[in-house]
């Protein structure tokens, strides 16, 4: 008796979990929901440069991007616009080990050891042994690099860049004076999300035995067979949202600034993901296995079209040399709606079918606070925090096709986000100033095997920024460099991830 899932079932499976399934993590290799759709573009130089550690801050243009409370203080017609270049590179290093149950299983994994076509549904046992029990010398294993750290390039098994050169932003803010009351409008359109989410698992198991919390595995007991499949997985989605930002402030008092900001935003990507079939394992007691080379290649590629509305309040209270900000967004629904084909070919057959949805994302409130202090006239220090309790979200999975699986509504296992963002601006002399910052965001998925359920990996930030002013205007430079490295640990290997992102701002600001 076989304890197999046929390939039909589960090519069906990835497009039921496709509509379903309600995790944004990286894990074996998760299919489309809202991947990279969290963290939004910086669009203030001066404000990226200081690691974004500006809702307390007044008196910019860009405060329209990060707290329209900060709108007040400004002089005159202030007017600003920004590009940017930027690099994100992915890389994986899995790392399989030997255990007391098929212990030869991860030469092959690992690609330390190449079986031979010509040997395919031959026993483990049969390769390595001859007849007269002398080990065969066309079962080469060839022996692991050690010593390397596992997140470096060189242990890297692959790895995976994008780089992109694109308009940031460009905005304007103009003060009123009605009796005495200090308003100022201002608007912009903006980049606000490049979507570039990747990710790639070349040891995909399906099922995978050395990891339980995808359902039961089974045991082999020597006289049923466990079928299990090796696959390529490959998942990546491009594209931008674009936005038209709105907002306005209002001077209450000399120390008390408030505003309302708005947001209308639209973008679209390029979607694929394919599961390409390596070859397939017949587990059937401790040692004994077989080992297919099999010739399938699944495939689900389309596009999406994202669009949104998000309104956000802001307040500041202003004094000398203590600021307070507090901003909130308030709950937004982010709608999807894709259109896919799916594709299943073998050496025997090419099947296509089609399909389109509208997902949704409901994204509750979400809160800023900031403070700044400014010991002098010359320098300013602040620290940000954000709250994101992506906990209480929810996502609603739709297909306009009955054959796939109908809108699902279900709460979601996300974790909630606790953003820390410091920065500091000097000017040591009145034409220039400088800048530095920091930031720690935690990401919105729980790699497998994690000990900590509550808390996504964090990825770390640092950046730095100079600022000239001169008689035409004030030109901002900025840089930032981030770095993601967390693992999934199975029982059977352990997958060591690095993400890094570089970023590097020009804009350029005058005011009438």
């Amino acid at each position: 008796m076989l304890k197999n899932i046929s390939r039909i079932k589960v090519f069906s499976m990835m497009i039921s979990f496709l509509l379903v399934s309600s995790s944004f993590g990286q894990h074996r290799g998760d299919l489309f929901t809202f991947q990279g759709l969290t963290t939004m573009n910086d669009n203030g130089v001066q404000a990226m440069a200081m690691g974004s550690a500006v809702t307390s801050l007044s008196g910019d243009v860009s405060m329209l991007f990060y707290n329209p409370a900060g709108l007040a203080n400004i002089k005159g017609i202030q007017a600003t616009a920004s590009v940017n270049v930027s690099n994100s590179s992915w890389q994986e290093n899995q790392n399989y080990r030997p255990n007391r149950l098929f212990v030869h299983l991860p030469f092959y994994l690992e690609g330390l050891y190449t079986p031979d076509p010509a040997q395919d549904g031959m026993y483990d046992y049969e390769r390595l042994w001859t007849e007269e029990y002398l080990i065969d010398s066309s079962y080469i294993v060839r022996p692991p690099e050690l010593g390397l750290d596992p997140y470096s390039d060189e242990a890297a098994d692959w790895k995976e860049t994008e780089r992109s050169f694109s308009f940031n932003n460009i905005a304007i803010a103009i003060p009123l004076d009605f009796s005495g009351h200090e308003f100022t409008i201002s608007g912009a359109y903006n980049n606000i999300l490049n979507i570039d989410d990747f990710d790639r698992n070349e040891t995909y198991l399906d099922p995978h035995v050395g990891f339980d919390a995808y359902g039961e595995i089974g045991r082999t007991n020597g006289n049923d067979t466990l079928i299990m499949n090796w696959s390529n997985f490959y998942r990546k989605s491009s594209g931008k949202m674009d936005n038209v930002a709105l907002g306005i402030s209002y001077k209450v008092s000399k120390i008390i600034n408030v505003g309302v900001g708005m947001n209308l935003s639209w973008g679209s990507s390029d979607d694929l993901i394919y599961l390409e079939r390596i070859g397939t394992f017949h587990l059937i007691r401790q040692q004994r296995f077989r080992y297919w080379y099999t010739d399938v290649y699944d495939e689900i590629r389309g596009s999406s079209d994202y669009s949104t509305t998000r309104f956000n309040l802001g307040f500041q209270l202003d004094l000398e040399k203590f600021k307070v900000g507090i901003k909130v967004d308030l709950p937004y629904t982010l709608k999807k709606e894709w259109d896919y084909t799916f594709t299943e070919t073998d050496s025997i057959s090419n099947n296509v079918s089609s399909s389109k949805g509208t997902d949704q994302f409901e994204v509750p409130y979400i809160y800023n606070f900031g403070f700044s202090y400014a010991p002098a006239d010359n320098f300013i220090f602040s620290v940000d925090y954000e709250y994101a309790p992506y906990s209480k979200a929810t996502m609603e999975f739709g297909a306009a096709d009955s054959a796939y699986n109908p809108i699902t509504d279900r709460h979601t296992d996300l974790p909630d986000r606790h953003t820390i963002r410091i920065g500091a601006l000097y000017t040591p002399i009145e034409l220039i100033s400088i800048m530095a910052g920091y930031r720690d965001t935690p990401s919105t998925y729980i790699p497998d095997g994690a000990a900590i359920q509550t808390s996504g990996p964090t990825s770390k930030s640092y950046t730095c920024g100079l600022s000239f002013n001169t008689d035409y205007g004030r030109l901002d430079l900025a840089y930032e460099y981030r770095l993601l490295k967390y693992y999934d640990s199975y029982y059977s290997n352990t997958n060591y991830n690095t993400n890094t992102y570089t970023n590097f701002m020009v804009g350029y600001t005058i005011e009438l």
